[in-house]
């Protein structure tokens, strides 16, 4: 394939040609799908080729409605050669694009997390006069404003540490609130929670509550390999094993 004639084809042109060559060539997102496509060929050399070319013009025109809607295509693949292509063109949403395809969501919904993570909680009511509904409510949502901080990085950082220790902080809060309630039992249901910070958040404050439940619980972080949860798990379950607080302040 060549590079003939791709400036003077119109945009509509260029986006229909990336998105059948996307799906042609495949990306490591539908390996498993179809390995075939991947399999380094002299053809799918070419098609690359011409796609990256493709890929070039359409960032020097700019068409940015376009490129957002490639960006968030229903298509894997689409998605997949998108991302890079076109990182400099609409940085966050093809950073956000990229990192849905590697955790399986999509670009909305990590942006919307990115977004959650930043979003202080109210300043007014103070924990000490909110009702234990409202303290789980609140922990809960922290607790899942803390899994959204592995969505948002400061530098060369992947994460943005500072964020995380505000909010891992607020977490803590919170249980030594419940404590001093003596409600930590009331985050019990919150082991059954579908996100995974949740589930870590609670079983660490419950360990001493429930070391049955909160243990199993612990155990699956630690066997799931999730790279951001696995160390505080393993941790709590050694300290509570060897007779240590788990939470300072809490149990």
């Amino acid at each position: 394939m060549t590079t003939d004639g791709i400036e003077s084809m119109t945009t509509d042109e260029l986006v229909l040609e990336f998105r059948d060559l996307a799906t042609r060539t495949g990306t490591v997102f539908t390996i498993q799908r179809t390995p075939e496509k991947i399999r380094q060929t002299p053809e799918r050399e070419q098609l690359t080729a011409r796609l990256k070319t493709i890929a070039a013009e359409l960032r020097a025109r700019a068409p940015i409605d376009e490129i957002r809607r490639l960006l968030q295509d229903d298509d894997l693949d689409i998605r997949g050669w998108a991302a890079p292509q076109f990182m400099t063109t609409i940085p966050e949403l093809a950073q956000a694009t990229f990192t849905g395809l590697i955790v399986r969501k999509s670009a909305s919904e990590i942006i919307d997390l990115q977004r959650r993570a930043k979003t202080r909680p109210p300043r007014r009511p103070l924990l000490t006069d909110m009702s234990i509904d409202a303290l789980v409510e609140r922990f809960e949502d922290a607790a899942t404003r803390e899994y959204a901080t592995r969505f948002v990085s400061k530098g060369d950082s992947p994460r943005d540490t500072e964020l995380y220790n505000r909010i891992s902080g607020e977490v803590t809060d919170i249980m030594r609130e419940l404590k001093r309630r003596d409600s930590l039992a009331r985050l019990l249901p919150l082991l059954d929670s579908p996100n995974i910070t949740v589930r870590k958040e609670a079983a660490m404050g419950t360990l001493t509550v429930d070391p049955k439940r909160a243990g199993a619980v612990l155990e699956a972080v630690v066997a799931s390999r999730d790279t951001y949860e696995l160390g505080d798990a393993s941790l709590a379950l050694s300290r509570f094993r060897a007779g240590t607080s788990v939470v300072y302040g809490v149990g």
